[in-house]
């Protein structure tokens, strides 16, 4: 089987991971527009929930996942002078 992935973004290369581990045979080629060290600025957020179902998927991306993150606590959100915390 052979799989294409538009897109080297997280779901891409998560996907691409999942699939590779399932079918171990299959040829999976990943095309992304962007050079390697292109950076744009902005982050992922994953939530608990999330990072519990990487863990449960695959351990060894959760833990280099994990390993490489940046934790923050709370995250205010202002809007039009309203502050809510996240």
């Amino acid at each position: 089987m052979k799989v294409t992935i538009i897109g080297g973004g997280p779901g891409g290369m998560y996907f691409a991971l999942l699939a590779k581990k399932a079918w171990p045979r299959w040829d999976i080629t990943v095309y992304e527009r962007n050079r390697p060290d292109d950076t744009f600025g902005f982050g992922v957020v994953f939530s608990d929930e999330t990072l519990g179902a990487f863990r449960d998927y695959d351990e060894p991306s959760y833990e280099a996942i994990r390993r490489a993150f940046a934790y923050w606590g709370d995250v205010d959100v202002v809007y039009k002078g309203e502050t809510i915390r996240c």
